[in-house]
């Protein structure tokens, strides 16, 4: 067995990654990447507090909220993924892809077409494993996803009572939270059409495999996250906060109000969680910086 170094221990420890990737973000002016902390109940009921490696926002014609969860893993890692395909002619398509705020937002929305055009049917996958030399780990991308995504409720119930309360100003602005795992695995997205058979006769990963910059992991909320959701729109918003939605939202449809809103949103929110190769973190960054920049965006409802 060959013997760790301690640059193995440190780069293991996963700090060396963190501090790149907030080298990254303050090199693209976002100035106060920090750790993200929030409180859950865990498998045994117990009230536990999680967190997620780096919170950092950017103000702009939106406010892009970027939540990354960290994973350093060895030479030679890797994160193979099942694949699935967007359909865009769903008008619920870019709100699939990451958690847009904008119902609140004192008649402003985003032109969801403008950012659909901005990424192709295949970046989605569903399940995946990691693949180590000479083992596998079936439970590491599930357990990145699990962490990050109960902050994105704390936060997006946040942004809510912001827009509802007028907290920054006579217009709520648009909120836009995006989950990202950056790890230094590589990715990769199996073929449609791969069976057992093809698996089995392939002498090289490439063969079954297109290895990706970046990808969207499809993992809708469980039963437990539901219930979380719920409960938290329950204890974090005022009485005054649920009447003022319940109003607005009757007042955009007769079928509308605020329970029908937080099912929705508890049932469909998050739904999925964007994996970057570390190489390719920072162009990914400054690709959504472009997307959400665009004077376009925003529209008077």
């Amino acid at each position: 067995m060959t013997k760790r170094t301690w640059k193995d221990h440190l780069l293991s420890s996963g700090l060396p990654l963190e501090q790149s990737v907030i080298q990254s973000l303050r090199k693209l002016d976002i100035l106060d990447p920090r750790e993200y902390k929030y409180e859950r109940i865990n498998e045994a009921g117990i009230p536990t507090l999680f967190s997620v490696d780096i919170h950092a926002t950017r103000m702009g014609p939106v406010w892009l909220e970027l939540f990354i969860e960290c994973k350093y893993r060895h030479d030679g890692t890797r994160w193979v993924f099942t694949p699935d395909e967007f359909n865009f002619g769903r008008d619920e398509a870019f709100q699939d892809m990451f958690i847009l705020l904008d119902t609140f937002a004192g008649g402003y929305s985003v032109d969801r077409n403008l950012i659909n055009r901005q990424f192709k049917k295949d970046d989605l996958c569903r399940k995946g494993i990691e693949i180590l030399r000479d083992d596998a780990n079936p439970k590491s991308i599930e357990q990145s996803i699990q962490q990050i995504r109960y902050a994105l409720v704390e936060e997006s119930i946040d942004a809510i009572i912001h827009q509802v309360e007028r907290l920054l100003g006579g217009v709520g602005p648009v909120f836009v939270l995006v989950p990202i795992i950056v790890t230094t695995a590589e990715l990769w997205r199996l073929r449609h059409g791969i069976t057992i058979e093809g698996i089995r006769k392939a002498a090289d990963l490439q063969e079954i495999a297109e290895r990706r910059d970046f990808l969207f992991i499809e993992h809708k909320p469980d039963n437990q996250l539901t219930r979380h959701t719920r409960a938290r729109f329950s204890e974090l918003l005022s009485d005054e906060d649920k009447r003022e939605i319940d109003n607005q939202l009757k007042a955009m449809s007769k079928h509308s109000g605020y329970v029908p809103f937080v099912n929705g949103f508890s049932s469909d929110c998050p739904s999925r969680v964007m994996a970057v190769n570390y190489n390719t973190f920072e162009d990914l960054v400054k690709r959504l910086i472009s997307i959400f920049d665009d004077p376009n965006l925003i529209k008077k409802q």
